[in-house]
């Protein structure tokens, strides 16, 4: 297992005194031995720029990157040791699995006997479930199966770091969620540190211990899944991670005595003090999640209410995603028992202060995440305010 170490990374395209890109900037990010790492962003970001530069295949223009404390940097692609899963498999089409797979140790001086060799292929397919096809080639498998033999590759090697390009962009929607709960499985088993780049955050919150938010190459917070949902760093960050989006209205706040009232356009609602760390005044954006919300007569109502006119119905398995217009402007919200609700409709929806999120009106920065139970030592400490 390998501890690594990013460490004020910058990477410029082009001449940086005159129109050079910025494609990474100062970034600083540790993930210990073992983690699973996801870098996680919209296109162009810097994610796999990044991914790049831990790899080999691009040198930073400024800062370390260090395995084991042993900075890297100029030390070839070839010599770190790192194993590499891409987007399109890239396979050796005239070659069968099994000589896929053992390609790799082939070229290596390790010492090892062709007897090593097979009985190495055949451990790791028995592990991915691909033994029954050493004997085929690339064009005869399945999109899954190819990823599992690119998979294999990179696993049979037993290197120091695993990096993952985007893995299962070119697979179907069933596949992907199959294949991410095997990488996250397979990397557990294994315990090699590995980063992972993908702009999905549904696969960056099932599969990471660590989630690294980025955005025009600023890392814009670090965190488990769990803190970067219920407590993101910024507004870029809560309205990228969640699905549906989350609401965002324009609002002040002040202080009312027992604690904070929040005023909205045609709305307003009380947040307890001892739901907010420190003082709050002036303007904000408030936040709702899509899935806090609920039909006020479900539930007895304890924080923000108000009346909805649905626009649209989509249902979603036992859920839908209803969009209404509200006095507050349109509303996103997932709710259950949605049966016989239709475009048209009008329905009463609450959401509990402690689900509330404020943010800096100027900065952007949060204010108040969504509350949740937990001890003293389990709160963010590894977070990145911008």
């Amino acid at each position: 297992m390998t501890h690594l170490t990013i460490d004020g990374v910058t990477k410029v395209f082009g001449d940086p005194d005159k129109d050079g890109v910025v494609a990474v900037d100062d970034l600083h990010i540790d993930v210990a031995d073992g983690e699973f790492l996801v870098l996680l962003g919209p296109s162009g970001c810097g994610k796999t720029t990044t991914l790049r530069m831990i790899g080999g295949l691009e040198t930073p223009s400024e800062g370390e990157i260090l395995f084991d404390e042993t900075v890297v940097n100029d030390i070839k692609a070839r010599n770190r040791d790192v194993a590499m899963v891409f987007q399109d498999f890239a396979l050796y089409p005239h070659m069968t699995v099994r000589e896929n797979l053992g390609f790799g140790l082939k070229r290596e001086d390790n010492g090892m006997s062709k007897d090593d060799i097979d009985q190495r292929v055949e451990e790791v397919a028995t592990m991915l479930e691909i033994e029954q096809l050493l004997n085929n080639k690339p064009a005869q498998l399945s999109g899954g199966q190819k990823q599992r033999v690119a998979l294999g590759r990179a696993i049979i090697r037993e290197p120091r770091l695993f990096l993952f390009d985007e893995p299962l962009a070119n697979l179907d929607a069933k596949l992907r969620k199959t294949m991410r709960t095997e990488i996250d499985e397979l990397q557990s088993e294994v315990g090699i540190t590995s980063a992972y780049v993908t702009h999905n955050q549904e696969e960056a919150m099932t599969i990471a211990d660590k989630i690294a938010v980025l955005n025009e190459g600023s890392l814009q917070q670090l965190g488990r899944p769990e803190q970067v949902f219920n407590e993101p760093s910024n507004l870029f960050v809560a309205q990228f991670v969640g699905s549906p989006d989350m609401n965002i209205f324009e609002g002040t706040v002040e202080s009312s005595g027992t604690g904070y009232r929040v005023e909205l356009q045609d709305a307003s609602f009380e947040i307890p003090e001892a739901l907010v760390e420190g003082e709050l005044s002036g303007e904000v954006f408030v936040g709702f999640r899509p899935q806090d919300f609920y039909q006020t007569n479900k539930r007895q109502a304890d924080g923000l209410t108000f009346d909805a006119d649905v626009r649209i119905v989509e249902p979603v398995g036992t859920k839908a995603i209803v969009h209404s217009d509200t006095p507050m402007g349109r509303v996103t919200a997932e709710i259950e028992e949605f049966h016989g609700l239709s475009a048209g409709d009008s329905l009463s929806l609450s959401i509990s202060p402690e689900h509330v999120y404020l943010f800096d009106a100027e900065t952007e920065t949060l204010l108040k995440g969504r509350h949740i139970k937990r001890h003293d030592s389990e709160r963010t400490s590894d977070n990145v305010e911008v």
